[in-house]
This record gives structure tokens, C-alpha cells and sequence, in this order.
């Protein structure tokens, strides 16, 4: 995030400093239990989480944006209404609207921010008003807290969203709806599925519209719920297609491989013994516990889904048996995992199962 906004970057770090000399920012800053964090652990997930979050955002968004069925149709709305869920202090937030600057002209963005946290909230929208409305050039953006817990059912946020979102801007659905680092939070994780947020996602998206889900997991996290969350989205996923089959719009684009064999019922011998599947993202940044900046990585799944026609046109593109689809990126111990459509293909090409606009 430091290449990408130099100066933000700074003013995050000027606000670690304030801590108190024996914080421990390391073991503070983490997003598991993100509506618990106090002021100080909010300031340390800043230095901690929001780096990369932000730098993840950008690199999801400039891979969706560079491919041009994607681009013309955004590039033909006036206005784009997104919704931004459990978004925290806003790394996520700020790294789409960095991709949109990069991307689009003339748009008016309006960006509804869900966060139960509000002091995470509060510092998110102080973030965006003193550190980057001033900065934008190219489009109108517009971000509109929504201070809200998100429960099961999505019921509190069905309230807020009619009253701060429905009536207030005359929107009916969304054209871009994004969940990052929210499905393992300790506030949801177990009590909401997958399943219940791509059935919500299907309901609120437009056709031919976008919507993003990224989680953390890094196969040598701490945290159990991290490593199989690959698996909880996908099985999931394929749960949803044939339960909502008349109504499902959603089309799962990445990861590649795994979405194709699990909805052509391949067996399931062709994935068996696989710890997950993730993609390697690096940020330079510094760390609490660190003295000079680095590229340091993290290791995360990521679901590009599409809906309508738009889903259907890039779906097609992504179905060459002689590809084979990088899985697993890490560095150390954990081997690159490379894997094709139909397992009794061997590979010719290699590409990366989570990006979707690259050359075969």
C-alpha cells in the first residue's frame, strides 16, 4: 500500500505512535473479533490488517476492471451504487476506490459502508473525508456510513439499508457488492454460511454486475477456521446452485479449477487431500514489530462472481482443459498447486486460478 498511497500510509503510522510504548499492536491487530476492538486495537489493525486489505482490494479490482466486457459496462454507468459489507476502518473501501480513479471518469460512486463497530466506522469516514475525498480527481464519490451489525437473516440491515440507502438515494439494487475478511469474525463465524450470503448477494445484485468475497487463508494461520474456508465457500456455493437453481444468477469465476470440477460433478477423488486453495498477495509495508518496510505476503481466497449475461460471457472464457490453474501460491514449505479442469488432462499452459483477465 505504501507504492500505491504514499501519504495515507504515513498517517496511519503517525497514529501508531501514539499508542502507549507497551501496547501490543502484533497481538491487538486482528480482524477475528473486529465489533470488540477498542480504539487502540482499531489503531493497530491500521497498521497491521488495513495495508494489505487495502492493496487486495486494488489488485481484485484492477484484474475485474482491465477485462473489457467488465470495464464497457461499468464505463457506461453514470452513477454505480455499491455495498460495502463489515468493512471495518476501510483498507477494502479505499483500495476500490484507488482501482476506480485508476479506471473510470466521470462516474458518481456511491459507496454504502456496512460496519458494526463504530468507532471502526467513525474512523474509517474521518480516513476518506481528511485523507482522500479532497484527493479524487476523476469521479464523484460519495461514502455513506451504515452503522449496523450484521445477524443472520440480515434483518437490522435490511432496516438501515431502506432507511439510509432505498429512500434516501432511490436505489433499488446494487451494481457492485463486496464482503472482505468478514465470514471468519468471530461475530458471525458459525452462526452465517456462505450459503446465506451468496442467497443475499443473488437477491440485491443488478444483472451483468460484479460482486467480490475475500477471506484470509493462509494454510499456516492460527486460526482453523482460515484453512478450510476455501472449502466452506465452494461446497457452499455448489449447495446454492442447486438448491436456488430457478432463480440463481450468481456465476462463480474464480477459483477456476475448483468451481468448474465441483458444478460439472466431477468425483470428488480428483480433490481429495487438498488443504485449500489461496492465492499469495503482497503489500510493502512495516509491521508493529518491524523496523524498515518490505514486500511481505498474505495469503488469501478470493471469489469473483458475476451475474446475467455478463457471468455467462466470462464463464465461457474460462473453460480450456489444457490450462493448468495455480491453486496454491507460497512461499516456503507450502508447494504451488497446480490443477486443471478434468484432472485426467495433464496441463499445457499454467495460469492463475484467481485472476481473471491474463494471456494463455
Amino acid at each position: 500500500m505504501r507504492h500505491l498511497n504514499p501519504t495515507l500510509y504515513e498517517v496511519i503510522y503517525d497514529w501508531f505512535h501514539q499508542l502507549p510504548m507497551d501496547y501490543e499492536a502484533k497481538k491487538e491487530g486482528n480482524t477475528h473479533d473486529n465489533l470488540k476492538n477498542t480504539q487502540e486495537a482499531i489503531i493497530a489493525c491500521l497498521v497491521e490488517q488495513f495495508p494489505k486489505s487495502y492493496r487486495e482490494a486494488y489488485e481484485v479490482y484492477q484484474d475485474l476492471f482491465s477485462q473489457i466486457d467488465i470495464f464497457s459496462i461499468y464505463d457506461e454507468l453514470e452513477e454505480i451504487n455499491v455495498l460495502a459489507l463489515a468493512t471495518g476502518s476501510g483498507g477494502d473501501v479505499f483500495g476500490f476506490i484507488h482501482a476506480c480513479e485508476s479506471f473510470l471518469r466521470g462516474k458518481r460512486i456511491n459507496i454504502f459502508t456496512v460496519e458494526g463497530n463504530k468507532d471502526a466506522l467513525r474512523s474509517q469516514i474521518n480516513l476518506f473525508r481528511q485523507h482522500i475525498q479532497l484527493n479524487l480527481v476523476e469521479n464523484d464519490i460519495n461514502l455513506i456510513p451504515i452503522p449496523v451489525v450484521i445477524e443472520p437473516g440480515f434483518v437490522q440491515v435490511m432496516t438501515e439499508l431502506k432507511k439510509r440507502c432505498f429512500k434516501a438515494y432511490g436505489v433499488q439494487k446494487f451494481d457492485l457488492i463486496q464482503s472482505f475478511k468478514w465470514m471468519n469474525e468471530q461475530s458471525i463465524r458459525g452462526r452465517l454460511r456462505f450459503y446465506d450470503l451468496y442467497t443475499w448477494i443473488n437477491d440485491w445484485l443488478l444483472p451483468d454486475r460484479l460482486a467480490v468475497i475475500l477471506e484470509d487463508a493462509s494454510p499456516v494461520s492460527n486460526h482453523k477456521c482460515d484453512q478450510q474456508v476455501s472449502m466452506r465457500a465452494i461446497n457452499d456455493f455448489v449447495f446454492f446452485c442447486k438448491h436456488q437453481w430457478r432463480k440463481n444468477q450468481l456465476v462463480a469465476l474464480t477459483p477456476t479449477p475448483c468451481i468448474a470440477r465441483k458444478l460439472n460433478g466431477n468425483k470428488a477423488m480428483q480433490c481429495r487431500g487438498c488443504s485449500g486453495c489461496y492465492d499469495e498477495m503482497e503489500a510493502y509495508i512495516k509491521l508493529a514489530d518491524q523496523k524498515s518496510y518490505s514486500w511481505q505476503s498474505n495469503c488469501v481466497f478470493v471469489m469473483k462472481l458475476a451475474t446475467g449475461e455478463l457471468g455467462q460471457r466470462l464463464a465461457a472464457n474460462l473453460q480450456d482443459e489444457s490450462v493448468g490453474y495455480q491453486t496454491a501460491t507460497h512461499i516456503g514449505e507450502h508447494p504451488n498447486r497446480f490443477c486443471t479442469l478434468d484432472a485426467k488432462v495433464s496441463a499445457d499452459q499454467q495460469a492463475n486460478a484467481f485472476i481473471i483477465n491474463q494471456r494463455l
